[in-house]
């Protein structure tokens, strides 16, 4: 995105043009209050969210910090990270009071997607907090952060929360394993296959006099034992069996 006037006016960036923003400690200037208001309005627009996430009003006074990537007059991208004080539901139904770092806004401009810019501010983020990526929440990630996490990190597993924040299953040491009833257990992937086959034919059986329901595309999330079906209103324990080795290519 291009400005008016030379982004250093604004930023004081390192040797690879990002600039970190403390919300606490930075001083505030028209300049940089236009560049966050303006990354902030097309972050929101690029992911079809009903309100801007990201503003300098919001921002100042917080505890949050802001990565920009500028280049001259550009400014190509925007990661947004501060604490969020989370409810977590686990697998089996339990609940943990959370407080992690989190990424609240990823947003790289149309122009200079798939080069390398999401990646290198990304990296930087993590360097200057010094965390790993599997430690961090994600609010409300868009397909095309989860794909990022997925290739780039190997982020894949999580249970999907009422909050919309996702928090990898790496994030509590899990790493790919599925959990059952509060436990970590090893299965390989064909033995997997062969259970879910067996499954499946039990539920067909099953479920040969009742009106067949649309069947759930395959995706990155695995559904808890205590998801509640909207069509039957009831605990949808077969489903979540049978998403649980569900998992991105």
């Amino acid at each position: 995105m291009q400005f008016q006037f030379p982004l250093q006016k604004a930023l004081q960036t390192n040797q690879n043009g990002i600039n970190v923003i403390s919300a606490s400690n930075s001083r505030r200037n028209c300049y940089l209050d236009e560049v966050i208001d303006r990354m902030g309005e097309a972050s929101a627009i690029a992911q079809q969210l009903k309100q801007i996430i990201t503003t300098a009003s919001k921002f100042y006074g917080s505890d949050q910090r802001i990565y920009l990537k500028a280049d001259g007059k550009d400014c190509l991208g925007l990661l947004k990270v501060g604490k969020k004080n989370l409810f977590y539901r686990d697998y089996s139904g339990s609940i943990k009071e959370l407080q992690p770092l989190c990424v609240l806004d990823f947003y790289v401009h149309e122009s200079v997607q798939r080069m390398g810019v999401g990646k290198e501010l990304f990296e930087e983020m993590l360097k200057s907090e010094q965390i790993k990526p599997e430690k961090l929440a994600y609010d409300r990630p868009s397909q095309k952060l989860i794909g990022f996490l997925n290739k780039h990190y190997n982020l894949n597993q999580y249970v999907p929360q009422n909050n919309n924040f996702v928090i990898f299953n790496q994030y509590f040491g899990q790493g790919t394993q599925p959990i059952v009833q509060g436990r970590s257990q090893k299965y390989s992937r064909n033995s997997q296959i062969d259970q879910l086959d067996i499954m499946v034919q039990q539920i067909s059986q099953n479920k040969m006099n009742q009106q067949q329901q649309p069947q759930q595309k395959l995706g990155y999330q695995m559904s808890p034992p205590w998801a509640i079906d909207n069509n039957t209103n009831i605990y949808n324990n077969i489903n979540t069996q049978r998403t649980n080795v569900y998992k991105i290519n």
